[in-house]
């Protein structure tokens, strides 16, 4: 599937105010407005990735990334990243099912790429709050925000890990079967951990505490898998027109 960056709306505002402060803006008024809803209706596909019929989740999320990638997104939210996180990470889910390891290369690249640019304007949009002197409350809302963002990327890094050593062994040997319990090890540690009930990626912190021990032997383990960084260098995530370095929206499924 090809990919396609959608139109980055800050692009078009005026440029008197600095990008820091025009996300700020953004985001305060985020604060003030409803719930946003999901882009796409996943929850016909969550229920059948439930249910263990992994072929037909697979193809249903396709679909609603089709969607996804057809419709015009606020990506001053972040929630529209956390949702392009959660369908790619369906579909990476329902990859690995299938051995599919070039596929599941490729939906982690998304992932990593949609981390790195929603972790940008939660950065951008705090030093900006900070600056401003904006209100204590305010301030710790987006630091909580960016604190979220870089343990989400921390999980889709350990665990697009494991899928480079998957693809280069190709799910065989010794490091190649290894790699196969870390990563089922790797999910059912997320499942209590992860929300995904509003449509988009959100972390339970508690969760996350009380299962640190988890991802951490998960962590511990990567040194007998092989040389990790050796493959990041040889694997690195597939282009995406700079949206990586330039905080661009985030890429569609």
């Amino acid at each position: 599937m090809t990919d396609r960056i959608h139109v980055n709306i800050l692009s078009h505002l005026p440029g008197s105010l600095p990008r820091a402060a025009l996300l700020l803006l953004f985001l305060l008024a985020g604060l003030c407005r409803p719930a946003l809803a999901s882009v796409v209706d996943s929850r016909k596909a969550e229920q059948t990735y439930q249910s263990g019929d992994y072929a037909e989740a697979r193809r249903q999320f396709e679909l609603l990334s089709e969607e996804f990638r057809n419709t015009n997104t606020d990506t001053s939210d972040f929630r529209v990243y956390r949702e392009a996180i959660y369908l790619y990470d369906r579909l990476a889910d329902t990859a690995f099912t299938q051995k599919d390891w070039p596929a599941l290369k490729r939906y982690l690249d998304g992932m990593l790429v949609v981390s790195h640019s929603e972790r940008s304007m939660s950065e951008a949009a705090l030093s900006g709050a900070l600056a401003s002197g904006i209100a204590y409350a305010t301030a710790g809302y987006l630091s909580e925000q960016l604190d979220e963002s870089v343990r989400i990327s921390s999980i889709i890094q350990l665990k697009r890990s494991l899928v480079l050593v998957l693809l280069d062994s190709e799910g065989t040997g010794p490091a190649g079967q290894l790699a196969i319990e870390q990563y089922q090890l790797l999910a059912a540690a997320l499942r209590s951990v992860v929300s995904v009930g509003e449509g988009y990626y959100a972390i339970d912190r508690r969760s996350l505490e009380d299962r640190f021990d988890d991802f951490d032997a998960i962590f511990a383990r990567l040194d007998e898998l092989g040389n990790i960084e050796e493959l990041w260098e040889k694997y690195p995530p597939a282009a995406r027109n700079g949206s990586e370095e330039q905080g661009t929206p985030p890429p569609a499924p």
